[in-house]
C-alpha cells in the first residue's frame, strides 16, 4: 500500500511532499504545531461566534457563519477562545491534554455532523466525501499478490457510496500530489504533522477524521444511510497487508 523510500518511488513520494510544504508559509513560533479546533456539527449552529473570536486566520472568514477550519497550523497551542464562545458547546480541540470540556456541554465525540450534512432519500443535496490517503503504488492499492483487506474494504465502501449517490473523490500523495496542495486544510495538516496525519476523510469541504480509514459504521452513520455490507459475513482473509508490488511499482 505505502512506498518507502528507495527508487523512484521514494524519490517522487519525498517530491510530493516538499512540493506541498513549500506552498506554507512560515508561521510563528507560537502558533501550534498539534492542535486545532474540530466542529461537531450535529451541534453546530452556525452563529458564527467562533469566526469571530477567532483572530488567528483558523477559519475561512469567506463561508461564515459556518465554520471551516482551513488553516489549523494559525491555532495558538493550548487556546481554547473559540470554544469557550460557542454557545452550544459544538467545539473540542485535535491534541486536547488538558481537564477543558466546552462550557455549555461536552461534546459527545461519536455523534458528529448536522442534518445540513445527512443525505436523506428525498430532499437534501447528495453531499461530497474526500479521501486524502498516503502514497500508493496505483489509485487504490488494490495491486500485486497481496492484497490488504483494510483498502479491499474502503473500495467496496466506495463502490456502495456512489451506488447511493454519494460523491467520492479520492487521492492518494504518490498518484494526485497537486489535489492536496491544492486543498488548504490538507496542506495545512501535512505541514504540521506530516504523513502521519494521513489518511484524511473530508466532508463537503470540512475534516471529520485524520490518521486512520473511517469505519463503515462511521461513514454510514454520517450520511444516516443504510450500510449495505452490515450484515456481511466477515473475510476470513489472513493474507499480507500491502499492494505487493515489492520493490518496484507494478503499475
Amino acid at each position: 500500500m505505502r512506498l518507502s523510500g528507495g527508487d523512484g518511488q521514494g524519490e517522487k513520494h519525498g517530491a510530493s511532499i516538499n512540493l506541498i510544504v513549500q506552498c506554507v508559509e512560515e508561521e510563528d513560533r507560537s502558533m501550534a504545531e498539534n492542535w486545532y479546533p474540530v466542529i461537531d456539527r450535529e451541534t453546530c449552529r452556525e452563529c458564527g461566534a467562533c469566526i469571530e473570536m477567532c483572530g488567528h486566520g483558523v477559519y475561512d472568514r469567506g463561508a461564515a457563519p459556518k465554520p471551516q477550519v482551513v488553516n489549523p497550523v494559525g491555532c495558538v497551542d493550548h487556546c481554547h477562545g473559540c470554544g469557550s464562545r460557542c454557545p452550544v458547546g459544538a467545539i473540542t480541540y485535535f491534541g486536547e491534554d488538558t481537564p477543558w470540556v466546552p462550557p455549555k456541554g461536552k461534546v459527545n465525540q461519536g455523534e458528529t455532523l448536522t442534518e445540513k450534512t445527512n443525505i436523506h432519500s428525498g430532499g437534501n443535496t447528495m453531499k461530497k466525501l474526500q479521501l486524502f490517503e498516503p502514497a500508493m503504488c496505483c489509485s487504490t492499492g488494490l495491486c500485486g499478490p497481496s492484497i490488504d483487506p483494510e483498502l479491499l474494504r474502503i473500495s467496496t465502501l466506495i463502490d456502495d457510496l456512489k451506488a447511493a449517490g454519494v460523491e467520492v473523490e479520492r487521492f492518494n500523495l504518490n498518484n494526485a500530489p497537486d489535489a492536496f496542495a491544492e486543498t488548504e486544510t490538507v496542506k495545512n495538516m501535512l505541514a504540521i504533522r506530516g504523513t502521519e496525519a494521513l489518511p484524511i476523510t473530508m466532508l463537503d469541504d470540512t475534516v471529520v477524521l485524520t490518521d486512520r480509514y473511517p469505519s463503515n459504521a462511521e461513514v454510514f452513520g454520517w450520511l444516516k444511510l443504510d450500510d449495505p455490507q452490515a450484515d456481511a459475513p466477515d473475510s476470513d482473509d489472513d493474507g499480507d497487508t500491502g499492494c505487493g508490488c515489492g520493490g518496484g511499482c507494478c503499475c
